[in-house]
């Protein structure tokens, strides 16, 4: 069963709502006919057949109608999931499922969840119709184990495309591939610049962008008296990779970044005049005194909302870009992956061989070079488990974008680049599954519990407290990896909400609106509180009067656990943490009841390892020297990261890949 319960439903409005417990698998609805059985020679039992599944963001429902011997009308609901990109999905299945008279048709890239629920229901649909209306219980998808995905040949080869197979070339001077943030920067800027260029994306339409822009040095952090120490800045970048990194990259980001977010800014309000940028002043102002937290976070806010929850960065940044590019000459081909490189007898990246939506191959000439940003790979759990095994068995839910599957970094390891060493994946703890359940594989059946980031007391799953839990989101996730089962349970009570006042987190996990005055990013109370009866109506949060019943419920040792928070309530009232050093202000009680627990691991995002680069982004290989004609930029590149995201660091991994876009696209440009 898909997760219950996700961010992304709070992003399309309905963050004050519970969820029924039908979400947690596929359901079926009657159908409108009698059901009877097929009349002999009759493919189908005439009538109007309706069946369910859980897509990527919700439930997705196929309503098909049948005459005795065809499929005569296919309509899909599927609201719930992203609109830019599962919405158009299910219209276009809907469009082949009724051509194919099947539900075997191929799914739309980037959109693998939405069309494994609509091929599941639909399969379901055509089974009911072909058996009088008896259900079946079709499966969305298959559970993957590490066992099972660990040891496969993920890199491959690249694949041969023989000459009578390329039905179509293109000429052009700039190759862009992707059109997510590094991407439609890159194109924006290298078309702004007069570069002729093409963009070629494999989904129906741009991925997502994030909210948080993380800069130094822009005008509204001029304006707001920010002066930050540049070294000191590198230095903490650094440290939390253990130097495994390209200081020159983290530099690159410092030094430009400002101009980088300016000039985004200034192509954002071209289109949308009542957008401004607004940054977060007051983040590391106070309250976080063992790590250094700069204020560099920035977002984009519209001003004709009223409410303080305001998407403008993302439902106007890309947008922005892409209108900019558009309307500079660019040109931006959808539902068009890249396949494989190509390279002329002296090793410079000529072009590359793509395919178009019918299937056919495209060969594409860039005479300036090609730009490499399609992401990284965390949808890609072959990937995932041989690279960063930590990170795929700490994992219980993906919030990874499916499109990426690390299509870039393979088709660029083919040809010789060279790789970052370390794997990287950006972890929140915010990743809920029921007790019981393991963290191999089973991103399927868990929920988002955006609260899990809130500083409470953690246990193992002996019922034991392990860390400080005062740390960044993938540290707690780290020390909980050397626990048994590599998860475990937070606890808080029925206080949590002056709780998470006192806490004063930051960046995607505060709530409290930020003393700069900004609009809340995500969350208010009452999507938190939507959100957690919705995880515990769904068996993902249990709820207890005693703490020994809670115990029995989250299926850790009673005795042990209810020592542990005797011995946590003990020093609350010390104030003073003899034994992990929590702060003060951070050390509060579990001792109102109802009590509540649930069993945590990661919430995967990304992966922020990739192709080596230089500061132009040229492609390295593996000697250090540059593949001429081969850039990359964004989480396809590496040298940045190692090992965790510094997320004290507000917005630094979507603020580095516009910086090195926004370069990339000037250095092509003028090359």
């Amino acid at each position: 069963m898909k997760k219950s319960f996700s961010r992304r439903d709070f992003m399309k409005g309905l963050a004050a709502g519970a969820v029924s417990t039908a979400a947690m698998g596929i359901f079926h609805t009657g159908v409108s006919a009698e059901e009877s059985t097929s009349a002999t020679g009759a493919l189908y039992t005439p009538g109007t057949y309706t069946a369910s599944a859980n897509g990527h963001g919700g439930i997705v429902t196929v309503t098909m109608t049948f005459d005795e011997s065809s499929i005569l009308d296919v309509t899909i609901d599927a609201s719930g999931e992203t609109e830019s990109i599962g919405v158009p999905a299910a219209e276009k299945l809907a469009e082949k499922i009724l051509n194919a008279q099947s539900s075997l048709v191929d799914g739309i890239s980037g959109a693998t969840e939405t069309s494994d629920a609509v091929q599941a229901a639909a399969a379901n649909c055509i089974y009911q119709a072909s058996n009088g209306g008896i259900v079946e219980n079709v499966a969305a998808s298959t559970e993957n184990t590490f066992a099972s995905v660990s040891n496969t040949d993920w890199l491959g080869s690249a694949p041969e495309i023989s000459e009578d197979e390329i039905l179509e070339t293109v000429n052009t001077e700039v190759l862009v591939v992707g059109a997510g943030n590094a991407g439609l920067m890159t194109a924006a800027r290298a078309a702004g610049n007069g570069a002729n260029v093409l963009v070629i994306e494999k989904s129906i339409s741009s991925m997502n962008e994030r909210h948080w822009l993380g800069a130094v040095g822009t005008e509204e952090a001029d304006a707001a008296n920010i002066d930050i120490d540049k070294n000191k800045l590198a230095a903490e970048l650094c440290r939390y990779a253990s130097h495994r990194c390209d200081e020159s990259l983290i530099r690159l980001w410092i030094n430009h970044s400002g101009e980088a977010i300016d000039w985004y800014y200034s192509i954002v309000k071209q289109y949308n005049p009542d957008v401004s940028l607004h940054m977060e002043w007051d983040v590391g102002q106070g309250g976080h005194d063992t790590y250094y937290v700069p204020p560099v976070m920035h977002n984009f806010q519209d001003n004709t909302e009223e409410n303080y929850y305001s998407e403008a960065t993302a439902s106007y940044g890309l947008s922005s870009l892409t209108s900019y590019a558009l309307d500079n000459g660019a040109e931006i081909r959808y539902e068009t992956p890249l396949v494989k490189l190509e390279q002329n007898s002296d090793g410079r990246v000529t072009g590359a061989i793509a395919q178009n939506p019918d299937g056919s191959y495209i060969r594409i000439n860039a005479s300036k070079g090609v730009a490499l940003c399609c992401g990284g790979y965390a949808y890609n759990k072959e990937m995932l488990a041989a690279l960063n095994p930590d990170a795929y068995l700490s994992t219980v839910e993906a919030d990874a974008s499916s499109l990426n599957t690390g299509d870039g970094i393979k088709a660029a390891m083919w040809i010789g680049a060279d790789k970052d060493p370390d794997p990287t994946a950006m972890l929140f703890d915010r990743g809920v599954i029921a007790p019981g359940e393991t963290s191999d594989g089973n991103w399927d059946k868990s929920g988002y519990f955006h609260l899990g980031s809130q500083p409470w007391l953690k246990v193992n799953l002996n019922g034991k407290r392990f860390c400080n839990e005062s740390v960044p989101y993938d540290f707690i996730l780290h020390a909980a990896y050397m626990e048994p089962g590599h998860l475990y349970n937070t606890i808080y009570d029925s206080n949590w909400m002056e709780q998470v006042k006192q806490f004063q987190q930051i960046g995607c996990a505060r709530i409290e609106p930020s003393e700069s005055g900004g609009k809340l990013q995500i969350f208010s109370y009452e999507a938190e509180q939507g959100l957690l009866g919705g995880l515990e109506e769904a068996g993902l949060i249990q709820s207890a009067d005693t703490l020994e019943e809670l115990a029995e419920k989250l299926n850790i040792p009673v005795d042990t656990f209810v020592a542990t928070v005797e011995r946590y309530n003990e020093l609350c009232e010390k104030g003073e943490d003899e034994d992990f050093g929590k702060e003060a202000y951070r050390l509060l009680p579990v001792n109102t009841p109802p009590y509540y627990g649930c069993r945590q691991g990661a919430s995967l995002l990304c992966t922020l390892d990739g192709l080596r680069i230089n500061t132009e982004m040229q492609v390295l290989d593996s000697d250090g020297s540059p593949i001429e004609g081969l850039y990359a930029a964004g989480d396809c590149s590496g040298g940045f990261f190692a090992h965790n995201y510094p997320e004290y660091i507000v917005g630094v991994a979507v603020g580095r890949t516009l910086t090195e876009g926004y370069l990339l696209g000037a250095e092509l440009a003028n090359s």
